[in-house]
């Protein structure tokens, strides 16, 4: 698969994605590729601040529009980081399956209680007697 740069909005692509989509996105965001292309996105967020630093100041449009595109990739930067965990935890909660954890009994409970007094008391199951 040839690597190609996107430079204008791709048809199809839509605020919801596919299910496989995700699964990529959970795969990358757990692979040991995931901290090299944040340190690569990083750098593009340094680049422009350096671009900021090493304007003129006496040219104040240029510093501004500088100071914007720099705040702007930030933004980008780690609303991409963001929504990539958001897609991710979809995934996993798309496939993974609730362990059914048994109820407590009353033995247990009181057992509970006594490690940790917040938890409740099991109900007594006499009948007001």
């Amino acid at each position: 698969m040839e690597s190609t740069i996107r430079t204008e909005r791709t048809f199809g692509v839509t605020a919801e994605l596919k299910p496989v989509q995700r699964r990529n996105l959970h795969n990358l965001e757990n692979s040991e590729i995931y901290p090299d292309l944040l340190d690569v996105l990083e750098m593009v967020c340094i680049e422009k601040e350096t671009m900021l630093i090493n304007t003129d100041p006496a040219d104040e449009a240029a510093v501004l529009a500088n100071h914007r595109m720099a705040k702007a990739a930030w933004q980008i930067f780690t609303h991409m980081q963001e929504k990539i965990h958001i897609e991710s935890q979809t995934f996993l909660a798309s496939v993974a399956k609730p362990t059914p954890v048994p109820a407590l009994t009353p033995d247990e409970m009181r057992i509970e209680n006594l490690l940790d007094p917040t938890k409740p008391l099991p109900e007594e199951d006499y009948l007001g007697i």
